[in-house]
């Protein structure tokens, strides 16, 4: 039986929404209501945050998302096709979905996929490295104190001092989820699908990353849309964040780009 972390609005072609880590469904709300207009919009709370339930520790990796993620859009519309947008975490699901099931999607929308294992397959040595430093930072925020780990994580992606500047109470929201930001980057380098494979996606693409964003997370975007046989690509004024710092920016880049695939 399907957990209630996901909303369903409007009518028409079904688009799907995943979130970053450390966020929940709530950062594509105001998208979701305006496609609602024209489209059905599916979404989901990923395991662990919002309304979803935590899964379990053991047997977590990126399929168990996923499964629920088909499972759920199956429950709205059973074999319907679909628009998928990712962001980050999220991102990095869909970029899974769209190589495993390309068939079942209409549009693929990413901003900045995490999807790192890819880099760690690179043959360029500096992608190699961007992997390898990537990896060694997930291993050292898992094995220390959660909201040290909270505060490593969210300055990584934002500055220096941003968590230190959030409210408390956000601050301990957080660190009350990082749990989840552990099994987030299990699931990442679990994944064993390669760049080649990514020629799996025939559907429109859209990628999307941050002008001051980390280098890493541009290298990781180029090399996707690289790997693209359909792709449209948009650099946006601002970091990793932009779904949630700057949507004003970004949610018309997307918007316009599923009008086009309707």
């Amino acid at each position: 039986m399907l957990d209630q972390g996901f909303t369903v609005s409007g009518k028409g072609p079904m688009v799907v929404f995943l979130h970053s880590s450390l966020s929940s469904s709530k950062q594509w709300a105001s998208l979701a209501n305006e496609l609602s207009k024209n489209f059905t919009c599916i979404n989901i709370d990923l395991l662990g945050y919002g309304n979803a339930s935590f899964p379990q520790v053991a047997e977590y990796n990126f399929e168990v998302e996923a499964s629920r993620i088909i499972d759920i859009v199956d429950s709205v519309n059973v074999n319907g096709k679909f628009h998928l947008i990712g962001h980050s975490c999220g991102g990095a699901i869909a970029l899974k979905i769209a190589v495993e099931q390309s068939h079942k999607l209409l549009s693929l929308a990413l901003f900045e996929p995490v999807a790192f294992h890819l880099l760690a397959q690179s043959t360029n040595n500096e992608h190699q490295q961007f992997a390898t430093h990537v990896k060694k930072f997930a291993d050292e925020i898992a094995l220390g104190e959660n909201s040290k780990g909270t505060e490593t994580f969210v300055d990584f992606w934002n500055g220096t001092g941003f968590y230190a500047n959030l409210p408390i109470k956000v601050q301990t929201i957080m660190a009350a989820q990082f749990e989840k930001v552990k099994l987030d980057f299990v699931g990442i380098f679990h994944e064993t699908y390669t760049i080649a494979n990514l020629k799996n996606i025939q559907c429109p693409c859209l990628v999307m990353y941050g002008k001051y964003t980390q280098q890493v997370s541009k290298e990781l975007s180029h090399t996707i849309v690289d790997a693209l046989d359909s792709v449209t690509v948009e650099e946006v004024d601002a970091g990793h964040m932009a779904p949630i710092s700057h949507p004003q920016l970004m949610f018309p880049f997307i918007s316009s780009f599923i009008y086009q695939g309707k």
